[in-house]
């Protein structure tokens, strides 16, 4: 049986269906996209103001870069202008390259001399030991040549004491002549009145004579009286002649008695003068004068722990004591050193010498000076040579130089003590010799030396080194 099909019809239900699902589908999709077209749109404006923005800053940024790029194409250029010098340079320290290699050849030469002077110093030193070994026996004798000093300074002191002796019997002599001397003015005296008497008779009988000559050819006893006036007037003569001798005498007796008067007189004084110029032996001399006191700390101690309450009075009276012996001192000055050297009173300059305001000025200043430090000896010297005009320097001191210039900085670390002490003193008395106080003409600056508690050989030694070197004297004050 044939199958029939029914005739669709145009519009069903279902279709409608489909056809609103699909129209509210396209509504939807619609919706969709016009809300998609907003944000779009927004999107792009958006898009354009901020592409607008970067345009403007590409734009400023395009103008920086044209200045950077001003700026770094001079930069490029100081570059190459550096670029060069750095390049001649190195061309020149290629050269310094080559000289120092040549110099290094010439150092490699060096280095060998040197090794060969190396050798020649070890043989020197051998034989600098050697003479060490000869300057200790030199040392020992000069030690023994110091104790000889002290002994002779000891008969110094004993022959000022016969000096005073003799000054006073030379004042005894000198009155003893002086008595003498008057009464030969006496007699000489008695013996021109003599003389006068004895001319004027010798007048009267010259007139007598005449007048018997004249009268002589007249009588037998004028002739006579004639005879004996002519004998009378030889006698008389003959007594002038004896008179006039013995005053020719007594003016040579006299002459002489004034020349050995003049003599003693002289003696007397420079007696007086040496008696009255000297403290303790030592020479008072110098118009223009430095008073250099040590104030270390030993200044006030008897050695390295007993304390001397005493020693640093002593000190000062002492100064003020040279301070009034100089009859020649004009203006002075003082420096005090310990470790390191200063003036008294500050300034650098001479102060006037007033007698004894100046040597009280001085002393109250020195007593509120407390001593204390090392012994820089060197420095308070050079103070002293720095016053122009200077004469005389009067050294008051108990010790060796322990600090000041000398050392090297190795021999600062490595030398003990008495080593350094060794060394300073030998830099201090070669300064002095070749620097500050060499010989000028015939003359030196004197430097005398006063030594306080100088029982020790080698302080003794050095100070009277340091004083007959410099054409000073050097006396100790021993212990009280």
């Amino acid at each position: 049986m044939r199958t029939r099909h029914k005739q669709p019809t145009l519009v069903s239900m279902w279709m409608l269906d489909v056809f609103c699902c699909a129209l509210g589908c396209v509504i939807l999709l619609w919706v969709l996209e016009s809300l998609s077209s907003t944000e779009q749109s927004k999107k792009a404006r958006n898009a354009l103001q901020d592409l607008s923005r970067t345009k403007n800053e590409l734009v400023a940024t395009q103008d920086d870069f044209t200045k950077t790029k001003s700026v770094m194409n001079a930069t490029v250029q100081d570059l190459l202008g550096a670029l060069a010098v750095m390049t001649a340079e190195r061309d020149e320290k290629d050269k310094d390259l080559i000289r120092a290699n040549a110099d290094l050849a010439d150092t490699k030469k060096s280095l060998a001399i040197a090794t060969s002077d190396l050798a020649d110093a070890k043989n020197r030193l051998a034989a600098a030991n050697e003479d060490l070994k000869s300057a200790k026996e030199d040392v020992a004798k000069i030690e023994a040549r110091v104790a000889t000093v002290l002994a002779e300074m000891k008969k110094k002191d004993k022959a000022a004491a016969e000096v005073t002796t003799q000054l006073v019997t030379a004042s005894s002599a000198e009155a003893t002549l002086q008595k003498l001397l008057r009464e030969r003015l006496k007699d000489i005296d008695a013996l021109t009145s003599q003389k006068k008497q004895s001319d004027d008779r010798l007048s009267d009988l010259d007139a007598k004579y005449r007048s018997l000559q004249a009268d002589a050819k007249d009588t037998s006893t004028a002739m006579a009286m004639a005879k004996k006036a002519e004998i009378e007037l030889a006698a008389a003569r003959s007594m002038l002649k004896d008179m006039v001798k013995g005053s020719d005498d007594s003016n040579a007796t006299i002459v002489e008695l004034r020349s050995e008067n003049r003599k003693l007189a002289d003696k007397f004084d420079r007696l007086r003068i040496d008696s009255e110029n000297k403290f303790a032996g030592v020479a008072m001399s110098g118009k223009n004068v430095v008073f250099l006191i040590d104030i270390s700390g030993s200044m006030k101690l008897l050695d390295e722990k007993t304390p001397a309450p005493e020693k640093w009075p002593g000190v000062i009276e002492t100064v003020g004591k040279v301070m009034k012996s100089n009859p020649a001192l004009e203006k002075f000055q003082v420096v005090i050193f310990s470790r390191e050297a200063k003036y008294l009173f500050g300034t650098r300059e001479w102060f006037d010498y007033k007698g004894d305001e100046s040597v009280k000025k001085v002393t109250a200043a020195l007593k509120d000076t407390t001593p204390g430090g090392d012994t820089n000896l060197y420095e308070g010297f050079d103070f002293s040579f720095r016053m122009a005009g200077l004469d005389t320097i009067y050294l008051f001191s108990d010790g060796l130089p322990t600090s000041g210039q000398g050392l090297a900085p190795q021999q600062e670390k490595t030398l003990n003590d008495n080593q350094r002490t060794e060394q300073l003193s030998k830099h201090l008395l070669g300064t002095l010799k070749t620097t500050w106080n060499p010989l000028r003409g015939n003359k030196k600056i004197r430097i005398n030396a006063i030594g306080f508690f100088y029982e020790s050989p080698e302080v003794g030694a050095f100070l009277w080194a340091l004083a007959r070197e410099n054409d000073g004297s050097f006396v100790g004050m021993s212990k009280p």
